[in-house]
């Protein structure tokens, strides 16, 4: 009799054959991407059997989700030592080559991953995937044309199908690919909710601004989410009261002498990624992409600084900060190695710099300014995490978030004493060579041609590896001026963001 391959989770029982509920349904949660919800169930399930390496799974992917991958890594581990043989656990590695940017490897895990489970579809459309960001276009579509003659077409492979046919320049039939998909009962809430949005996009680039905003509200629809705006800037202001002006400590250790680390403080979609490419393609740089190394340490550290981590880091004794900013610069080195310079562009770094700036005082930060309006409707467009950034889901809510960034990101500017550089968005990609030069001069660096070219970082000898962002395929082109402005085609229907940045929502 045939087996029947396993769900794309893995069984929801204990080693013992006992079926744990909690698993069961913080599984059913997680692939319906309610992944906060998910979270406190694994949590339980493994504290009652740490043994238990489907638990074990789920908690890594959950982790990873939060940019954790050190630490997504370790879990992964410890599940494959527990049950070598479970068949998602090829699977799970390729997830983490992707967030890696290891093309290469997250083939060779998918292709194991479909050794051990023929004909699963989480493999074969992962593996596609794994064409597509590894930039093989035409043999991800071959390959995923010929897995749907076999096997029709669901939501999974449709959604890669997508977007390899826009990447091919093929967006007639990508739309109708999306229109069969978004009409499925079957398409899973999060598959549609990156469907409307991505549909949003591509009638964004035909011109068809009103039935492109309406995608982007349909999309932000799927997971109605809460977001006290108010109550956010009681806490950023709580935050600027409490951080006094600081100073470059004397007598400093090495540790916290240090320049390595480079800090991008910067909301999504405002530029991050080209700089951080333009940075990383030096030789004597390393682009690290929206590593959550600050909030990993920290997260590790709650026993000695407590759950208000703004307030402990500033009442730590030096020993402790000297420990945390150790365990950051351990976790640097074992995930990127060595480099002069190693850019940090999490999102969240633009709200923990007082810690930075206690940590690593000498460090370098980047604030990127680029138009508001047009952060605005790029950060709407986009699936970022509703569950992480609710605000991302509305525009008026968009607007505040773009006001409070500016507003706190000042006030540490006058408060930290850390090298700081604000660069323009409009600068950049209008009159590359001089915004590039000042850049690369500001870190400390000497000049290297291939900063003017940095969708070339990915080719040829000496090329380098990123983490993929939603960015990904915009980096791989050169430098232009083609996101400027972008607002502005959507007339009144970006009146909610004007309000927002106004101070009203």
């Amino acid at each position: 009799m045939k087996r029947k391959p396993p769900n794309s989770t893995g069984g929801t029982k204990t080693r013992s054959g006992a079926e744990d509920p909690d698993l069961r349904r913080a599984t059913e949660l997680f692939q319906a991407g309610k992944v906060a919800e998910a979270a406190p169930l694994i949590d339980a399930a493994v504290a009652r059997n740490p043994r238990n390496a489907n638990a074990l799974r789920i908690k890594a992917l959950i982790i990873l989700r939060g940019g954790l991958m050190l630490e997504a890594q370790k879990i992964l581990d410890r599940a494959h030592k527990l049950d070598p043989r479970n068949p998602m656990l090829p699977l799970d590695q390729a997830v983490i080559h992707k967030l890696g940017g290891r093309y290469a490897e997250m083939i060779t895990s998918c292709r194991e991953a479909l050794k051990r489970m023929p004909g699963s579809r989480r493999g074969e459309a992962m593996l596609a995937q794994a064409y597509e960001g590894g930039g093989s276009t035409d043999q991800a579509i071959r390959f995923i044309e010929e897995t749907i003659a076999k096997r029709g077409l669901d939501a999974e492979m449709g959604e890669t199908y997508v977007n390899v046919l826009e990447l091919a320049q093929r967006r007639d039939e990508a739309l109708i690919v999306a229109e069969r998909l978004l009409e499925a009962s079957t398409t899973p809430p999060p598959i549609r909710r990156r469907l409307l949005l991505h549909r949003g996009r591509m009638l964004e680039k035909l011109g068809r601004f009103d039935e492109s905003m309406d995608s982007y509200d349909a999309g932000h629809a799927i997971f109605p989410v809460t977001f006290d705006p108010d109550a956010w800037d009681r806490r950023l202001d709580a935050i600027i009261d409490e951080t006094p002006p600081m100073s470059i400590p004397d007598p400093m250790s090495d540790a916290a002498a240090t320049e390595i680390p480079v800090f991008i403080a910067s909301l999504p979609r405002s530029g991050t990624s080209l700089v951080e490419r333009i940075i990383g393609v030096h030789p004597a740089a390393y682009g690290a992409g929206e590593t959550g190394m600050v909030g990993e340490v920290l997260r590790g550290a709650r026993d000695r600084i407590g759950n208000d981590v703004f307030q402990g880091v500033r009442d730590a004794t030096p020993e402790v900060i000297e420990t945390l900013r150790r365990q950051y610069l351990e976790q640097q080195k074992n995930l990127f190695g060595h480099s002069p310079r190693i850019v940090n562009k999490h999102l969240q770094n633009w709200q923990f710099l007082p810690i930075i700036a206690a940590w690593f005082p000498k460090a370098a930060v980047i604030r990127i300014d680029r138009a508001p309006a047009d952060v605005g409707i790029s950060i709407y467009g986009q699936n970022l995490s509703h569950d992480r950034m609710p605000w991302a889901t509305r525009l008026d809510w968009i607007g505040r978030m773009i006001r409070s960034h500016q507003r706190f990101s000042d006030a540490m500017k006058a408060r930290i004493p850390n090298p700081w550089l604000d660069l323009d968005y409009e600068s950049l990609v209008t009159e590359p060579e001089p915004m590039i030069r000042s850049l690369i001069d500001f870190l400390g660096l000497d000049w290297d041609d291939r900063c003017l070219e940095p969708h070339q970082s990915e080719r040829g000898r000496g090329s380098r590896r990123y983490m993929p962002t939603l960015s990904i395929h915009q980096v791989r082109q050169p430098i232009g001026r083609g996101s400027l402005d972008r607002a502005a085609a959507f007339g009144d229907r970006m009146a909610a963001l004007h309000l927002g940045l106004a101070g009203d929502s």
